[in-house]
């Protein structure tokens, strides 16, 4: 009886710290009113690979989950192997990024690496992962948690994008969890459904056990898999090849090192001044929504690749902005105007998407109304073959009603080489990757082309290739074969589908993050010569 007591009054003392609790209507909502706000979570300055580790946590009991096989574990293992066999391979995958990364932080908080798996089957480790609930990011948390917690939401910043803030906001969470009730299964759990569920089940039940509570089916279905799932994922991610996992095309640990500068910077010029992908730069800082990052404060500190100091510090400074606006990246959304009529679910519905991805994406308050005239972003569902058409025509009234010119093919940018050496710059094209495919430099392209600095691409130009007629580069790529992603697809498979090696596809398309594969992408596909 003492001991119930006592259990009685620890169970009592955490309150508030939800990550998706159910309210009274069965939906999914944030904690508890009235809980001290968080103090503000820190990130990490700098992280190498080469960096020593920490000190573990010498807990065994929090340095070491159980793992229990049984016919629960067993059924999510044959999943993975399975049905869920493509999803597990792109989460594997993606999981080498973040692994030091994640673990880093997770051991730093005290707390056992093991829990670095809850991301994988939360989120397959994607920032932009969004639920049905509108949880968000590589730990999904609610927008009510999440700022609970410290990470910070707003129209141009979600910290729950963020690897490094999501997962020390996910270590203060769990940490709260397992506190109160002393088993990691409970802890999971409750992280799942919300911890006062779980309280009321473990004292109507008088155990702590999961497995229990599991049997007695006194769990939502979703949470009694929950555990089930954390450790067959474990297991797998563990001793891939020992579950028919190889030749997992893992991609590259994160590193970096960070800038601070004094004022808001674009970072799509900035990325562009350092030569970088503006992806692979976006990936070191998701947290931004747009291409705009904002000062916290009065500064702004910027994830960098190592080595870049002051190179990134130039860039920053030329690509500062005054004009603070929201500017959403490139081909990922369009404006809406609000119509008479109009509700999130109809507008939804229209560009088939959800009422929990409009809201994240334009910082919308569940109570919110929408106002005849507002604009607001929604998914770009214009097929790709339009959307330069659009860009281009939108540019000059008098093409209104002129019929969309088509989008160039490869072969077609090839085939105008004729009579000296010229490209057609296609959708996504940069000088600095025309340079690479080419073998040439920016500068030499910008002089042969009397380019100015600033000046930017458009569509359909046609550029001169320095050098001479007939190149090799020339042929290889008026032999190219053309992919162009769909959903589902990874690097994986179209190397099988057109018989040539994953190192040849990065190779030939400069890919740095294979997993940041955006549907649409124009994959190059080398062919051989006596093909």
């Amino acid at each position: 009886m003492r001991r119930l007591v006592t259990l009685s009054i620890v169970l009592g003392l955490l309150s508030g710290c939800v990550h998706k609790e159910m309210n009274a209507n069965g939906e999914k909502a944030a904690g508890n009113a009235g809980n001290e706000p968080a103090s503000e979570i820190k990130d990490i300055g700098s992280f190498r690979l080469s960096d020593p580790e920490g000190p573990k946590v010498v807990d065994q009991e929090l340095d070491v989950i159980p793992t229990e096989i049984n016919p629960l574990v067993e059924k999510w293992i044959t999943y993975f192997q399975g049905r869920g066999r493509e999803h597990m391979e792109r989460y594997l995958a993606r999981s080498s990024r973040y692994e030091k990364l994640m673990k880093k932080v997770l051991r730093d908080n005290g707390l056992p690496e093991d829990i670095f798996y809850i991301a994988l089957i939360e989120s397959g480790f994607s920032s932009q992962a969004t639920s049905h609930a509108a949880a968000v990011g590589y730990w999904q948390f609610i927008r009510g948690t999440g700022k609970r917690y410290g990470l910070e939401i707003n129209p141009f910043v979600d910290e729950r994008r963020d690897p490094v803030f999501a997962t020390q906001a996910a270590a203060e969470y769990f940490k709260g969890l397992y506190s109160v009730f002393g088993s990691w299964y409970l802890a999971m759990a409750s992280y799942n459904v919300g911890e006062n569920r779980v309280k009321r089940e473990v004292m109507n039940h008088y155990t702590r056990d999961f497995w229990e509570l599991a049997r007695k089916n006194r769990l939502p279905k979703e949470t009694i898999n929950y555990v089930p799932k954390f450790i067959a994922a474990k297991l797998i991610a563990k001793d891939p090849a020992k579950y028919g996992f190889e030749d997992i095309d893992y991609l590259p640990p994160i590193e970096f090192d960070h800038i601070t500068v004094k004022q808001p910077v674009n970072m799509r010029q900035m990325a562009e001044k350092l030569n970088l992908n503006y992806e692979d730069f976006k990936a070191l800082n998701p947290k931004f929504k747009g291409e705009v990052a904002i000062l916290k404060g009065s500064e702004l500190v910027l994830r960098i690749p190592p080595g870049t100091t002051e190179l990134a510090t130039v860039a920053a400074n030329e690509a500062a902005v005054t004009d603070v606006r929201f500017i959403a990246d490139s081909g990922d959304t369009q404006t809406y105007k609000i119509r008479k009529g109009d509700n999130l679910k109809t507008i939804a519905r229209k560009y088939r998407t959800s009422v929990a991805y409009l809201r994240d994406l334009n910082d919308l308050p569940r109570k919110s109304r929408l106002k005849v005239g507002r604009t607001i972003y929604v998914p770009d569902r214009t097929p790709l073959r339009d959307r330069s058409d659009r860009k281009n025509n939108s540019t000059v009234a008098a093409k209104a009603n002129a019929k969309p010119a088509p989008e160039k093919s490869v072969e077609t940018a090839a085939a105008e080489l004729t009579g000296g050496r010229f490209y057609v710059v296609q959708s996504g094209d940069s000088l600095f990757s025309i340079a690479q495919r080419y073998s040439t430099s920016v500068a030499e392209l910008q002089k042969a082309n009397n380019i100015k600095r600033k000046s930017k691409l458009k569509l359909g130009m046609k550029l001169k290739i320095p050098g001479g007629d007939n190149s090799s580069s020339a042929r290889e790529v008026a032999k190219s074969k053309v992919h162009v992603v769909r959903k589902g697809d990874n690097l994986t498979d179209i190397a099988a589908k057109y018989n040539v090696s994953v190192s040849q596809l990065k190779q030939k398309n400069k890919l740095r993050n294979p997993a940041s594969l955006m549907v649409g992408t124009r994959i190059h596909i080398p062919v051989a010569e006596n093909n």
